[in-house]
């Protein structure tokens, strides 16, 4: 790989799980406001307490690359996370995660989110116009 081509490393997973607790964390109030307007009003309660759950898993690892980041992430998303969002994210962030290699570059990444997108399809059956998920992940992977 071109050592001018930015990698996506343990660094920069560990920050991104990071940067995504941070932002559940500050918009936990209004992810359950919007959950409470069609579902049961936890939504936000539920991932704050799985990326809390997957902070405190991160400190504790030794990853073999970013990878093992983001696939320990989802393993705990799936435990710690209630309803159908724990399986969803989970299952999400653990192909994201098998699919990227320990020396990851841009296109690698893409790969791996577009696996991401597969696996959420997949076990949750919705296609882009479902107004789930997918229709925010699609153009997210597209671009």
């Amino acid at each position: 790989m071109d050592p001018d081509t930015p990698q996506f490393d343990i660094p920069l997973a560990e920050a991104w799980i990071r940067a995504i607790a941070a932002a559940v964390e500050k918009e936990q109030s209004r992810l359950t406001e919007l959950d409470s307007a069609i579902g049961d009003g936890d939504h936000g309660s539920n991932l704050q307490r799985g990326f809390a759950a997957a902070l405190t898993a991160l400190d504790g690892l030794r990853p073999a690359g970013p990878g093992a980041v983001l696939t320990k992430t989802g393993t705990t998303l799936i435990s710690k996370v209630g309803g159908a969002s724990g399986p969803l994210y989970g299952k999400a962030f653990r192909a994201i995660g098998a699919a990227l290699p320990e020396a990851a570059g841009p296109a690698d990444v893409a790969e791996a989110l577009s696996a991401g997108l597969d696996a959420i399809r997949l076990l949750g059956k919705a296609e882009p116009g479902d107004k789930t998920i997918v229709d925010a992940w699609t153009p997210a992977v597209a671009a």
